[in-house]
């Protein structure tokens, strides 16, 4: 179950790294969406008469109403001239807003400005000799004394004069109540606005197609596909981010009730293996001991740390059918009736009867029932060999030999290091198995046993 628990755990971890990466690389990518949105909306874009493009469109005719056209006689200029007003409209399909705009016009034929709305006028005029004079006039509100440009009085009329080279730049108003600024468009409707200029000429019909409109459009970082994709993006990044979250406190709170329950199990062997070794003085403590040294022989051989904790609690309650046996019996100094060897040798099967029924560790019972066969099948109490003896029985065989060589009996002293070390060499293929040998002498020379 542990191991388990380890594995959900890895799995979170892997997770919650890859989900980082991922997150990483969105935000390097959503950073560099942000600022090509940025440079995208200070970019000056253009239309002109020649473009292709419809995303924004610019028409500037004259109004055509019977009262938007006049002749003017008492101009002061020794002719009468046709004054006709014009509108200035702007479209607006770009589905964002159009931030800022401005639109020269180029005049190529003699005229005069008179007045014009809603924003401003940059009026460039230039002489014979490529002189220039400009100056930007609101023309509904201007006082004669601080103009600098060329310009006469008719009237009440100001008429400015332009001629073929000179162009003016018309400046929206501002005021977002004008609605020159912004010009609002989006997926529903196409935004637009109208200006106006009045003119005068000697024709009454001004050419002006050659324009150039100059604006900026403001888009949202959330904008257009990318935008949408980074909007799916995060969504789900939260998402996964909530999972994991909601994963790994699911996972904390069933580790919290599995150690509970570990430990409650662990209690429960350790009584069981108190009482094992409570029927003999001299295997004080043995059970226990096994168990360190079957868990030493499976990390060596290279199990996991779950399975060496299966391994230490099966080894732990090996010898948990001793407490069926005579306690005399156990405590005998002398050699053994063949009755009451019988007797010992029926604490293995015993032992596995109890265990069977614990199915978080299978390996007890097997523990129990086969760690006194022997690897050539002279042992007992099913005389198995080999491969047939369960891996965890040849663990806990040569472990629970170790220990009993080891520590002093009823009937001989502990023995040295090096007669153990030849015991396990001499019995190597017949009572033990010689791979499990192999790893236990390597420890023993590793942790100086």
């Amino acid at each position: 179950m542990n191991n388990r628990v380890d594995n959900v755990k890895k799995a979170i971890k892997y997770v919650t790294l890859s989900v980082c990466a991922v997150f990483t690389i969105v935000i390097v990518l959503f950073i560099i969406h942000v600022v090509n949105v940025q440079k995208y909306n200070e970019e000056w874009k253009t239309v002109s008469p020649n473009s292709s493009a419809t995303s924004v469109l610019v028409d500037i005719h004259s109004r055509g109403g019977a009262t938007d056209s006049w002749e003017k006689a008492d101009t002061g200029l020794g002719t009468k001239l046709n004054a006709k007003i014009y509108d200035i409209v702007i479209t607006n399909n770009a589905h964002s807003y159009i931030e800022d705009w401005r639109i020269r016009v180029n005049i190529r034929e003699n005229c005069y400005i008179n007045n014009g709305w809603c924003g401003t006028f940059e009026i460039h005029q230039f002489d014979t000799d490529g002189n220039e004079l400009t100056q930007t006039v609101d023309l509904r509100n201007f006082n004669y004394d601080d103009l600098k440009i060329n310009y006469h009085k008719a009237g009440q009329d100001l008429l400015i004069p332009l001629k073929d080279g000179d162009f003016l730049v018309y400046h929206p108003n501002p005021d977002e109540s004008t609605g020159e600024l912004p010009i609002k468009g989006t997926d529903e409707y196409s935004g637009t606005c109208t200006s106006g200029v009045i003119m005068y000429s000697l024709t009454g019909n001004i050419d002006f197609s050659d324009y150039e409109m100059l604006y900026k459009l403001n888009i949202t970082i959330w904008d257009g596909t990318k935008g949408r994709l980074f909007i799916i993006a995060f969504a789900m990044l939260v998402i996964s981010f909530l999972i994991i979250g909601t994963i790994f406190l699911v996972s904390v709170h069933f580790e919290g009730r599995l150690q509970s329950r570990e430990k409650m199990l662990t209690d429960v062997f350790n009584i069981c293996c108190g009482l094992a070794d409570s029927r003999d003085y001299y295997s004080k403590g043995h059970s226990e001991r096994v168990a360190g040294y079957s868990k030493m022989i499976a990390g060596k051989m290279g199990m996991d740390k779950g399975d060496c904790d299966l391994v230490y609690n099966a080894a732990l309650i090996h010898n948990v059918g001793n407490v069926f046996v005579n306690e005399q019996i156990l405590r005998k100094n002398g050699k053994l009736t063949s009755t009451e060897f019988e007797e010992v040798k029926s604490h293995t099967v015993r032992g596995a009867e109890i265990l069977k029924s614990i199915e978080n560790i299978p390996l007890a019972a097997e523990a129990a029932m086969f760690h006194h066969e022997r690897y050539d099948g002279t042992g007992y109490p099913k005389g198995k060999k080999e491969d047939e003896i369960p891996l965890i029985a040849r663990i806990v065989a040569v472990a629970d030999a170790y220990d009993a060589m080891s520590n002093d009996r009823p009937y001989r002293n502990k023995l040295m290091r090096d007669r153990i070390r030849e015991e396990f060499i001499n019995n190597r293929g017949s009572q033990f198995d010689p791979e499990i040998v192999t790893a236990f002498l390597d420890i023993m020379g590793e942790r100086n046993l």
